[in-house]
């Protein structure tokens, strides 16, 4: 168990501390075209090969993956910030505090985010750069995400506020925070972790959706969707083979965050 765990970890792990270190482990500017190099295939120069302009794709994807994990990481902390807050304050409250909040949440269930991003997107002036309004735009996806979040641990905080150390400690006079934050709030921080684990690749692969309909970072700039959005052209795989190489080592990223969000899962909820 132990062994597979780390093995998990680290195909989690490595991506990211390559992408840290990418000065170092892929010193080539990443838009740097270089015309003379255009499309050739993996060598000790160009690991990964090159793309249509000569840039090299392995330092694509290190730097990519700086810019989509780092979106998606900051997306998850924001959705998991309001939904343990929210969910918090309903569970525990509860009585009109708690129909209020949930009434809330249902509306924002019902939000069609596209159309949301769309409207977003063309108040947002033109002339704003690319990664301040694609980090709008996600954040706007993170603040319409929150309810899932927020009703689970609504539901756990509602099943312990009726525990009876928790009724003895407010029945002693224990201050309601003091008695949330000692004897319910560590309860929640299993679930907190394995929502992060399912939340963190669905806004990375968020990041990848709002490309491709023209919202997203794009070109020139590197991140995973820039790396991805050409093997729609499915020709270019007959010859150019490597440009499938960096959507493979993404997924072991992403099916190392889904095995670990099971076993966490089940590890909290025996």
């Amino acid at each position: 168990m132990k062994t597979s765990t780390s093995v998990l970890l680290l195909l989690v792990i490595l991506p990211l501390l390559a992408a840290a270190a990418a000065e170092w482990i892929a010193p080539i500017d990443p838009v740097h075209q270089d015309r003379a190099a255009a499309s050739v295939a993996p060598s000790r120069v160009h690991w990964l090969g090159t793309d249509d302009y000569g840039r090299d794709i392995w330092s694509r994807y290190l730097h990519g993956t700086r810019w989509s994990v780092s979106v998606g990481l900051g997306a998850t902390a924001l959705v998991l910030l309001l939904g343990w807050t929210i969910g918090s304050l309903a569970g525990f409250r509860g009585g009109w505090t708690d129909r209020l909040l949930m009434q809330v949440a249902d509306l924002f269930l019902v939000i069609p985010w596209l159309y949301l991003l769309i409207a977003v997107r063309a108040a947002l002036p033109l002339n704003l750069a690319p990664r301040l309004a694609f980090a709008v735009l996600l954040m706007v996806i993170a603040l319409t995400s929150w309810p899932r979040p927020a009703r689970l641990v609504r539901g756990l905080v509602l099943s312990l506020r009726r525990k009876e150390y928790v009724e003895a400690a407010l029945g002693f006079g224990v201050n309601g925070a003091t008695a949330y934050f000692r004897h319910i709030a560590p309860a929640t921080y299993g679930l907190l972790a394995v929502q992060a684990l399912l939340l963190l690749p669905r806004f990375v692969l968020a990041e990848v959706t709002l490309s491709y309909m023209g919202l997203g970072l794009g070109e020139p700039e590197p991140s995973w969707a820039t790396l991805i959005l050409p093997l729609k052209q499915v020709y270019l795989l007959r010859e150019e083979w490597w440009r499938i190489l960096p959507l493979l080592l993404m997924i072991p990223f992403f099916a190392g965050l889904a095995v670990l969000a099971r076993m966490l899962e089940r590890k909290f909820s025996r």
